[in-house]
């Protein structure tokens, strides 16, 4: 039985198991989406998984909790170094199939969406989505996304990008 609100949180490291067991299933079902095998995924230690678990300034994972099962994740990455420091990624977007339809990738992009507002210096928001995702591609646009032209890659993957505030509002908040 389904709660009527799926509870939405960042993932910790406590949540290792739930998070690795997810994954693994997302890329069982849907091996074009993700940018590991699951041979690769399925053999990392532990430990590895854990640090893509713990918060940082650059780094959160968010899961839909469905009672006491992870059903849904999405995380917000971004890099350190200084000339990139205005982006971040929308990476690792998956919902189990009993969970899809109530929402649960639109609450999960919007709590990544709403940590990386809280951060100043973040002007832009960017994804990969595989061109044969009709339904994550909608949801992309409906959510602001727009395509960035001309990113095509071999995995048939296009990326988009949110502006969250223009260049001379993130200098301000430099200053």
């Amino acid at each position: 039985m389904r709660p009527t609100a799926p509870l939405f949180r960042p993932l910790s490291i406590d949540d290792v198991d739930a998070f690795r067991a997810l994954r693994l299933r997302g890329m069982l079902e849907k091996p074009e989406t993700f940018r590991t095998s699951y041979a690769e995924e399925a053999a990392l230690p532990l430990i590895r998984l854990q640090q893509r678990l713990i918060h940082t300034p650059h780094q959160r994972m968010f899961g839909a909790w469905d009672g006491d099962t992870l059903v849904g994740m999405a995380g917000l990455k971004r890099e350190p170094i200084a000339v990139v420091h205005e982006r971040a990624n929308i990476w690792g977007v998956y919902v189990a199939p009993q969970a899809r339809g109530a929402g649960l990738a639109r609450g999960l992009i919007g709590a990544a969406l709403d940590y990386a507002r809280t951060l100043p210096e973040l002007r832009r928001v960017t994804l990969m989505v595989n061109v044969d995702n009709a339904a994550a591609r909608a949801l992309y646009r409906k959510l602001g996304f727009t395509l960035v032209a001309g990113t095509l890659d071999a995995q048939r993957d296009e990326q988009m990008q949110l502006l969250l505030r223009p260049a001379e509002a993130v200098e301000a908040a430099a200053k």
